[in-house]
């Protein structure tokens, strides 16, 4: 999914079209056990969309199974494409007034062309950042009793990528009532700078 994500903040594909390849491609990995860790290059796309259509058969209609298996395997056969290196891993797109037009009624006997397929990059040029793919870690960390964060942080973690980080949580965190009254006191009685 992370692929997914990439590509839409990235505006390497379009929004809807990445919300609902990767809605299906959740429904239909998630009847894995460990869905997040599969690792969608290797596996038998064919097989495991029979058995999510066996599994699901009773949960979805017929349309919405069909729907999710061919928007999954769009966007699991974008990634591979694009994990391979092709320079066409972006699937064409057929605009929306082109797809319209063809299921209008017409006395013409030979229906209309749908339109010509779009690329989403114009032919030459170059398309948005690529990240290398770097070894994640997920750390889990005890905030307060009850309450855990989980990061996922790059295994070789800079300093100044580090005190980024911390910039970034700080600027996240609401204000204690208690702790402001406790900084103010600190501050008028000289324990603490007033920055």
């Amino acid at each position: 999914m992370y692929f997914l994500d990439w590509a839409e903040t990235k505006g390497e594909l379009p929004t809807t079209a990445v919300q609902n390849w990767r809605t299906a491609s959740v429904k239909v990995l998630e009847i894995e056990d460990d869905w997040q860790d599969v690792n969608v290059v290797d596996f038998d796309l064919d097989a495991h969309l029979r058995r999510f259509e066996t599994l699901r058969r009773t949960a979805y209609t017929t349309g919405s199974l069909g729907a999710y298996k061919s928007r999954a395997r769009t966007g699991i056969e974008m990634y591979r494409a694009w994990e391979s290196g092709s320079p066409n891993w972006r699937p064409k797109i057929v605009p929306r007034g082109a797809a319209k037009a063809g299921s209008k009624k017409s006395s013409n006997p030979t229906p209309p062309s749908p339109g010509p397929a779009v690329d989403l990059v114009p032919k030459g040029e170059v398309g948005g950042y690529v990240p290398h793919h770097t070894a994640l870690i997920e750390y889990q960390l005890a905030l307060r009793p009850g309450v855990r964060a989980l990061l996922t942080l790059p295994e070789m973690l800079t300093k100044s990528e580090a005190v980024r980080i911390i910039r970034f949580v700080r600027g996240l965190a609401i204000i204690d009532r208690d702790e402001e009254i406790d900084d103010q006191l600190m501050i008028t009685t000289g324990e603490a700078s007033a920055e």
